[in-house]
């Protein structure tokens, strides 16, 4: 076996470049020596498997602090906790991607159901949903709430989608949009342990549609197919509409928002 290596040797064995190996270098985490003749620097096989564990412990995503410890002063008992520790992050990191893998996978199903079910009336139940930080329809603190509530989900819910949507009921001059709320669907297993801020709505019988709505029109405006297709049926709208926001066209000079309507009927 040679004594020694080149730093462009070292680099070609090890499959990294040599700005990597200086690197290392720089930073006190391997070392190279100098002949004493002719001034280069080279490697001795030792300092190669040096670079060999580096890499190793690299290739865990272990900090480079933390591995000029490993390879000037931990001992292995440091290394199981060090290890121990990342494998509690990666952890957390894991559950993190997999909440966002479930809500990606939402709402691709949100936006399935959305395109088979636009202008299409069906009388059918109304799914159990949990209302969140429901606020006056003008006022501001449901926005941030609603921003809040986006970024910590409800622990009783997590793995569904939560959503934007709104109340609308019967007043003066026809129905109008009275409160607006934050939503999730509840597991059907999960009949309990909804949270002060939460109020449960659900419907044995409902007039269910997505609707293409633009930006600026009267609720009675909107409402209006759902409502004629109700009265079509012989069917008594209850007090209470509730819509989500699922989609909102941008590509549009006046914005068109898809709603999903629930009309509970009798």
């Amino acid at each position: 076996m040679r004594k020694s290596y080149k730093i462009g040797e070292v680099a070609n064995i090890l499959g990294v470049s040599t700005d990597t190996i200086r690197y290392y270098e720089k930073m006190g985490i391997v070392y190279s020596k100098k002949d004493p003749v002719n001034g280069y620097r080279y490697f001795t096989p030792a300092d190669i498997y040096a670079l060999l564990d580096v890499l190793f412990y690299r290739s865990m995503d272990i900090p480079v602090e933390e591995v000029r410890n490993i390879m000037n002063s931990y001992q292995h008992r440091d290394v199981k906790i060090l290890l121990e520790q990342k494998e509690r992050q990666v952890q957390e990191k894991i559950r993190e991607q997999q909440a966002l893998l479930g809500r990606i996978r939402a709402t691709i199903e949100d936006y399935r159901i959305m395109e088979e079910n636009l202008g299409v009336f069906q009388v059918c139940p109304m799914p159990p949903m949990v209302l969140f930080h429901e606020s006056p329809a003008d006022s501001q603190a449901y926005f941030n709430n609603m921003v809040e509530q986006e970024r910590r989900p409800p622990s009783q819910l997590v793995g569904s989608l939560v959503e934007a949507g709104f109340v609308a009921a019967r007043g003066e001059t026809g129905w109008e949009m009275t409160h607006l709320f934050t939503a999730a669907l509840l597991p059907e297993e999960k009949k309990s342990g909804i949270s002060e801020n939460g109020r449960l709505v659900s419907a044995p019988k409902a007039v269910y549609t997505v609707l293409r709505s633009p930006w600026g029109i009267r609720m009675e405006q909107m409402l209006a197919p759902a409502l004629e297709y109700a009265d079509a049926q012989g069917l008594s709208v209850k007090e209470e509409i509730y819509g989500l926001w699922i989609f909102t066209d941008y590509s549009q000079p006046n914005p068109l928002d898809y709603v999903a309507l629930y009309l509970p009927v009798e």
